[in-house]
């Protein structure tokens, strides 16, 4: 019998999203990372936890969602990839608890005291975001944030096709979209992060300037990868990509 993994990688995903939204990228990372356990974590209120309020902070939610991977994973070597929302949590996770993980990996995120509003929501996304998540139809909805949040046109009708019955088979309430956007939106990031860290990022990115993960990167002396052209679903429109960088720097942290 082949002994199990002593290492373990948890994704995030961010704001209304949940496990199910990262499509093909988690069989990609996994086919990648052959000797090592991927693991999705749902964020409260959202995918198998859609029915759970939100906290009042990232760190209340934070402490949920570490009881949850404990629960996969008690022991080993542990990572963590966390996206937009869920890149705070991540970062929380790190600040509060360094030795309990080995690195992590943010993409697309942001803080309330390393950028100004206007780049951590960026005006030209609003109308988009905030008119589409009050329309009733839920393909409606998911169509208006997926043109706001992948680039790659030539993916937007398969992907509200692929994630218009999540929203229905799980829908995260107005609720629980209010209540995150508002913690993500008082959310400020700690002085500084012991375990290493990665940062990602779209140059490309509609809904989130770039400038808040530089910012981000530059605070804690981290390195920053920038895609030419990826936005905010770094992980729809460059899933190789993320892969190969999260690979690379893992490795070289690693070279075992």
């Amino acid at each position: 019998m082949a002994a199990a993994p002593d290492e373990t990688w948890f994704l995030l995903r961010g704001l209304t999203r949940e496990a199910a939204h990262w499509g093909a990228f988690v069989p990609a990372l996994a086919r990648a990372l052959p000797a090592v356990r991927v693991v999705t974590l749902d964020l409260p209120g959202a995918g198998a936890r859609h029915a759970e309020p939100w906290p009042d902070t990232v760190e209340d939610a934070m402490e949920q969602v570490r009881a949850a991977a404990a629960a996969h994973a008690p022991g080993g070597r542990r990572f963590v990839l966390g996206v937009s929302l869920g890149g705070m949590v991540t970062m929380a996770w790190a600040a509060r608890y360094p030795d309990e993980l080995a690195g992590v990996v943010v993409g697309a995120s942001s803080a309330r005291d390393v950028a100004p509003p206007w780049k951590r929501m960026r005006p030209a996304a609003l109308p988009s975001v905030v008119l589409g998540g009050l329309r009733r139809d839920s393909r409606e909805r998911e169509a208006a944030v997926i043109r706001t949040i992948i680039n790659r046109r030539e993916l937007w009708a398969e992907t509200v096709e692929a994630w218009t019955p999540i929203a229905r088979a799980r829908p995260v309430s107005r609720d629980t979209a209010r209540r995150q956007l508002a913690s993500a939106i008082r959310w400020r990031a700690p002085a500084r992060l012991a375990p290493p860290a990665l940062f990602l990022v779209g140059r490309g990115d509609r809904l989130v300037h770039p400038d808040c993960s530089r910012a981000l990167a530059r605070r804690y002396g981290a390195p920053l990868a920038e895609h030419p052209d990826a936005g905010h679903d770094l992980t729809t429109d460059a899933g190789a990509w993320v892969v190969d960088e999260l690979t690379r720097w893992r490795a070289a942290l690693d070279p075992r």
